[in-house]
């Protein structure tokens, strides 16, 4: 349904002018074909829309078990009749799960469930081209083309749907993850839709197991709505907990738990997301870079604050922060105690020589070694009590410096790439003397 975004209302008024010109376009080109029993359509139709009321998450995507009551719809109906059936279908089983997760009575809003389309276009065009197919073994290789057109179509749209309708800063390759993941199931789906299409062929009640099939997979998908849910619950809950945390530093130092703690999670996520971190690590390093100096709280403000040259003493204290921040989150527990061992490992160092416990190169967590790098160019571009702020050029030229021996050369490159984009640097840095001094990994 389109919001309030201009942009969205005039992509999703364009489309809907594309996509009804592309069914029509297939009514002049392919008008008429084979068109099986009234009975057998009607009950194919009423399958496919039950099938389409059962969705679940897969992957980066989501899918439902619509193609075994699509795949008989391909040897059913002429293909330009195929897209019509399929919209009638998303419509009703948009319907039935508006209806299911309790908004009433539907309304104009389940209308853009047809939109979905161009997955029905991308085979009726194959259908189109192949002529009439048969449920026998000899058309299956066309069968498995017409799945190719569906595929074809269906990552187009998701590309141009999910950039110009969704959000712009999505990448590519997020989308073409999630309609792959749609076109695994489909696929797996594809040879039980055969065997139903070749049911109706021969002995059309067989074609009657399709209904339990479909209810099996709508009690699935229901299990794991509900584990998703209580899963969701218990991360926000953890996210309340880490949070709770960091206003508790905050409110112990302003500098440590706010300006410093907000630039390196900002800067963190940035890196995740330039070094491709699945969804599970992202989340992880964000509570890690949240929570990172959390056993500051442990630390005596004057030490934090102290304008002048510390003491071995005083050095000694500073040191043991990372271990106590993990104890303080092993007592929590759950995801914060796996976040414990992200917290424990920020000052380790990439030759070997950093604490608590001398970690080297890709023994420290990455999460860890991200947060490193961020930690201290946030530390660098900053005021302290002890020294002014370098500017971004100058610490990203003290992180190449210290490349291969504090720092991880993967994490220092992307740094570069993120810093480069935003315009704080003017070249993009490749640290390969310090790297291959320390046998680190060779930038390119």
């Amino acid at each position: 349904m389109p919001g309030a975004d201009p942009r969205r209302w005039s992509f999703d008024g364009v489309h809907g002018v594309i996509l009804v010109a592309a069914v029509a376009v297939l009514f002049v080109v392919a008008p008429g074909g084979h068109w099986a029993p009234a009975w057998q359509v009607a009950a194919l139709l009423g399958a496919a829309c039950f099938a389409t009321a059962v969705r679940f998450e897969v992957g980066a995507g989501w899918s439902s078990p619509m193609q075994i009551a699509q795949v008989p719809l391909w040897l059913a109906v002429p293909p330009a009749w195929f897209p019509v059936f399929v919209a009638i279908s998303l419509v009703v089983g948009q319907a039935i799960e508006w209806a299911r997760a309790g908004h009433g009575r539907p309304t104009v809003a389940v209308l853009y469930a047809a939109d979905d389309l161009w997955h029905a276009i991308g085979a009726a065009v194959v259908l189109a081209l192949v002529g009439p197919l048969t449920a026998t073994m000899g058309d299956f290789p066309w069968v498995l083309l017409v799945f190719a057109g569906q595929v074809l179509f269906d990552a187009v749209y998701t590309l141009a749907h999910g950039r110009f309708a969704w959000d712009d800063r999505l990448r590519r390759t997020d989308l073409l993850k999630a309609s792959a993941s749609t076109a695994a199931v489909d696929l797996a789906l594809l040879p039980v839709g055969f065997l139903v299409a070749y049911a109706f062929a021969t002995e059309p009640l067989l074609a009657l197991s399709l209904v339990p099939l479909i209810g099996l997979f709508a009690v699935f998908a229901r299990e794991r709505e509900e584990r998703m849910s209580k899963a969701s619950e218990l991360s926000s809950a953890y996210r309340g907990t880490a949070q709770l945390m960091a206003t508790m530093l905050k409110a112990d130092d302003s500098y440590t738990g706010g300006e410093h703690t907000t630039g390196v999670v900002e800067m963190a996520l940035a890196l995740g997301r330039e070094l491709a971190l699945p969804d599970d690590q992202l989340r992880s390093l964000e509570f890690g870079a949240m929570l990172h100096d959390i056993g500051k709280l442990h630390v005596p403000n004057e030490i934090l604050n102290k304008p002048g040259k510390l003491t071995d003493e005083e050095w000694a204290i500073i040191r043991e922060h990372p271990a106590l921040g993990q104890q303080m989150l092993d007592t929590v527990g759950g995801a914060l105690s796996e976040t414990g061992h992200i917290v424990r490992a920020h000052h380790e160092r990439y030759d070997g020589t950093g604490y608590p416990d001398g970690l080297r190169g890709e023994a420290i967590p990455l999460e860890s070694r991200i947060i490193t790098v961020c930690d201290s160019f946030s530390a660098m571009t900053t005021d302290r009590p002890y020294r002014g702020a370098m500017s971004a050029q100058e610490a990203a030229a003290e992180l190449d410096r210290c490349c291969g021996t504090q720092f991880d050369p993967v994490v220092v490159a992307a740094m570069h790439r993120v810093l480069a984009g935003r315009g704080q640097i003017l070249t993009v840095s490749h640290p390969r003397p310090a790297a291959s001094r320390t046998g680190g990994r060779l930038v390119a």
